[in-house]
């Protein structure tokens, strides 16, 4: 028989370090059913800052305390990479999105919007992960000052 899994999101964490950069009036959890949690988000970009933000994407699984596992990106902008898509992991992370965010390119909105999103089961196939608990933090800075930080957890449990 084989072993199947179930993947949910556990928690959700936004923090705005620059109040001048943006206010965020959502963030959390729903739970809709037991195996199922949504996440929403909502967020005001008060000053789009005059030059390049950069991204920061960090993959953590949980042991002793959050470590990093496998991904630890930065992207020098975030325009440039909306208009690229030039690189996989984070392709896959912001494409599981779809249709449920109004963030595809620049001009970014002044306010954002995440909404109904389930945690991407499909992205399993692509990119397998073991069982565990995991955090997936994304950082936005300019000129090196954090603006803002969101860190969603989730974990990957198994059934039979």
């Amino acid at each position: 028989m084989p072993v199947q899994g179930v993947a949910k999101f556990t928690n959700i964490e936004c923090l705005g370090a620059d109040e001048n950069f943006t206010t965020i009036s959502l963030c959390r959890l729903y739970a809709v059913k037991r195996d199922v949690v949504e996440m929403s988000l909502r967020a005001r970009i008060l000053q789009w800052p005059k030059g390049h933000v950069s991204m920061r994407m960090q993959l953590l699984k949980k042991a002793s305390g959050y470590k990093p596992f496998l991904y630890n990106i930065c992207q020098s902008d975030v325009c440039e990479y909306l208009e690229k898509r030039n690189h996989p992991f984070v392709n896959i992370i912001l494409s599981s999105f779809g249709n449920r965010t109004n963030v595809n390119k620049c001009p970014i909105p002044s306010e954002i919007v995440l909404e109904h999103f389930r945690f991407p089961v499909k992205i399993l196939d692509i990119m397998p992960l073991p069982f565990g608990d995991y955090a997936l933090f994304t950082t936005f800075s300019f000129r090196r000052a954090e603006l803002a930080q969101v860190k969603v957890y989730f974990t990957l449990t198994e059934y039979r």
